[in-house]
């Protein structure tokens, strides 16, 4: 199966995969690194590329990411060489200076990458850019390969090093980790999903020594107890719904967190819940952190996300789905979501 990819990449800042392969070849230390409170698509590129690069490249290799890998993210390849920001953020500042080219990937602003950010701007070494989001930040890249059309930056990486080295570069380590946070960024599939670029891109990942479906309960079956029963509790006791603006609010303060003894990280997906509800078009989900209060949006057809995002609390993403971060209390900040949307 053939695709030709280089009329929907958008080249951006004269790349072309010649210049790109010359940028990867010629690098000698090249640290690979995504945003904080990493998801699938996020780990997924930094496995994937650095697997990719293992058998493009020389180059010695520094994965890394602001939180360190998720645990129910572990068992994608090589996500046990990944740096934490946590507790090895000494090893991640000599590897940020000794570097000469820095991937970073699934970002559209280099502040996402939290910890790592000053480090990230101070650092000499040539930056590299791979993102699927809207208005990715392309001031602090030589090179940035980006495409908001696209299904998730695991997709991106799969086309954009296919047109550079050829398929013989991804094996299956590779394609395990790019089909993964294929999956995890589309839903396996319900969303993000209007161009046959996706499912084109798993047909050929399926074919390179991985196990789709063992894949898939790998994603879904890692569930705690207490996670598991923070859901219900948060459906059943959180969860707010305006039918007038086909509209659910969830609100989630550190207590509830505490009492099922739960992290950020558990809570992924728990907005993609609120979305099967029939007559819901849009959801927020607000959760109170230590520091800050994140919001995570989707919607289905009507609401732009992004726009609303940004508009909020200057946040983003895709249209059907972004977040945000409020430095307003929690309470401040949902009061200003309920009057952006009108919910009463």
């Amino acid at each position: 199966m053939k695709i030709d990819y280089k009329g929907t990449i958008d080249f951006v800042d004269g790349w072309s995969p010649e210049t790109l392969r010359h940028c990867l070849e010629a690098a000698k230390h090249i640290v690979l690194t995504a945003h904080q409170n990493a998801d699938g698509d996020a780990v997924g590129s930094v496995t994937g590329l650095y697997a990719i690069l293992r058998r493009a490249t020389k180059a010695s290799l520094t994965p890394m990411l602001p939180d360190g890998c998720p645990d129910d993210l572990r068992w994608m390849p090589h996500s046990d060489l990944i740096l934490s920001g946590k507790t090895d953020i000494e090893r991640c500042r000599r590897a940020i200076g000794d570097a000469d080219l820095i991937v970073c990937m699934d970002l559209s602003d280099l502040d996402r990458t939290g910890v790592f950010a000053e480090m990230l701007k101070e650092a000499t070494a040539s930056r590299l850019l791979f993102d699927h989001h809207i208005g990715s930040d392309r001031e602090n890249f030589a090179i940035t390969v980006a495409d908001p059309e696209i299904s998730s930056t695991c997709e991106l990486i799969f086309w954009a090093m296919k047109l550079t080295f050829g398929c013989n570069v991804i094996g299956p380590d590779a394609a395990k980790s790019l089909y993964a946070g294929i999956c995890t960024d589309t839903g396996t599939f319900s969303y993000s999903n209007r161009h046959k670029s996706l499912y084109l891109a798993a047909a050929e990942l399926s074919q390179m020594g991985i196990d789709p479906m063992e894949i898939n309960r790998d994603i879904k079956n890692v569930f705690t107890v207490n996670r598991l029963k923070f859901f219900g509790y948060a459906m059943s006791q959180l969860l707010e719904v305006y039918p007038r603006q086909e509209a659910a609010l969830m609100v989630i303060g550190r207590e509830d967190t505490d009492r099922y003894d739960v992290e950020s990280a558990d809570l992924t997906g728990l907005v993609n819940e609120v979305m099967k509800l029939k007559d819901i078009d849009c959801a927020v989900l607000i959760r109170e952190e230590k520091d800050r209060v994140r919001l995570s949006l989707r919607s289905k057809c009507h609401v732009d996300v992004n726009r609303l995002a940004h508009q909020l609390f200057g946040g983003g993403g895709h249209e059907r789905a972004a977040g945000a971060t409020s430095t307003l209390s929690l309470e401040a900040t949902v009061e200003k979501v309920k009057s952006t949307l009108q919910l009463n």
